[in-house]
């Protein structure tokens, strides 16, 4: 017995089809994804507990009389993987979900003040771009590095913007940032994702002769600036 067909819109980003107020097809994409700021202040906050953590099982056994081998391998064992526990705990908590709406006639994005919306008619695409602060730290970590071999060091410092990626509304050749991402594959998902729904929402506009739409496939030109689809 054959499988059945998986549905494209079943994997990360969670993504509902739905219909609007007028019957028509829409979706709702709601990415749930960590930023780069939000993953340092994770790795931040689990290397404290985590410090904490090793200094409550390490202290007790120091001050004992006696100390046996499987009794450290058992401490330690339980250090790494309560470490390793802590920070997924944490990292999970840093995630942030963005709401966004595609209709026929317009995108919405959900901001702290409320609803944005674009009128999906004009032209438009979703791209995704390095985040802006990539050669800033790429710089900074050229320095730290290039100070640390003169002192003969060898240092790697941890890389965050250089790993993460705005998801971008290109509206009409204006940048409209929907969301910020740390790690490409997750990023670029969440991109193709919307990409995939635009074409669906193409095909209804026309399917139901919502009147002529400048969104085809094929007749968008890139706009200058470096923006680059994935």
């Amino acid at each position: 017995m054959n499988s059945p067909m998986k549905s494209p819109l079943t994997r990360r980003p969670p993504t509902r089809q739905t219909t609007d107020e007028s019957g028509l097809l829409s979706f709702k994409v709601s990415p749930r994804e960590l930023t780069p700021f939000r993953v340092k202040l994770a790795n931040g906050i689990s290397s404290v507990i985590g410090l904490g953590l090793a200094a409550a099982i390490f202290i007790p056994l120091l001050q004992a009389r006696h100390l046996y081998l499987p009794e450290l391998v058992t401490a330690f064992g339980v250090t790494v993987l309560g470490y390793h526990l802590l920070r997924w705990v944490t990292l999970e908590a840093c995630r942030v979900t963005t709401r966004i709406e595609l209709r026929v006639d317009q995108v919405k994005v959900r901001r702290l003040q409320g609803w944005e919306s674009y009128d999906r008619r004009i032209e438009h695409r979703f791209v995704l771009l390095p985040h802006d602060a990539t050669e800033h730290e790429q710089r900074c970590h050229d320095l730290v590095t290039r100070q640390a071999a003169a002192n003969g060091q060898v240092v790697q410092p941890p890389i965050y913007y250089g790993d993460s990626f705005h998801v971008v509304l290109v509206y009409a050749g204006h940048r409209i940032d929907l969301l910020t991402v740390y790690g490409r594959q997750q990023a670029a998902a969440i991109v193709a994702r919307l990409q995939h729904c635009d074409q669906l929402l193409d095909a209804e506009a026309k399917r139901v002769g919502a009147g002529k739409n400048p969104h085809i496939a094929g007749e968008w030109h890139h706009t200058p600036g470096g923006l680059n689809d994935v």
